[in-house]
């Protein structure tokens, strides 16, 4: 899906109107009505505005391949507690993201190792 199709989607699914969004993203009523209708490719910094107000990667905008951008977890009460993050302060969600990042870096560590291992 195409970067106006995928602007035009999360605007109607957030329940705004094209107006509310051009609000949001500071930029004028029919500046968004080109950009949805790709007569005009967007700035940088309305790249990062979009990224703010739905919530959602640079990957996921620019990616023509990914028409989705929400995350698919399996295990349900994992799911759940990952929703609960958000509600952490910054300080204690900076020190979760600091012990996830060295959880999954010991294990690529232990695939490198183990492959390496296999070789020889």
């Amino acid at each position: 899906m195409k970067l106006p199709e995928k602007i035009k989607r999360m605007r109607k699914n957030a329940g705004l109107s094209q107006q509310d969004l051009a609000d949001r993203l500071g930029i004028h009523l029919t500046h968004l009505s080109r950009l949805e209708n790709n007569h005009l490719q967007p700035s940088l910094e309305v790249i990062r505005k979009l990224m703010d107000v739905f919530e959602v990667s640079a990957d996921y905008l620019l990616n023509d391949d990914m028409d989705t951008y929400e995350v698919d977890i399996k295990d349900k009460p994992l799911s759940n507690k990952i929703k609960l993050i958000d509600s952490l302060d910054d300080k204690d969600r900076e020190a979760l993201a600091h012990v996830i990042e060295t959880m999954l870096t010991k294990q690529r560590m232990r695939k490198v190792l183990e492959e390496a291992t296999v070789m020889h």
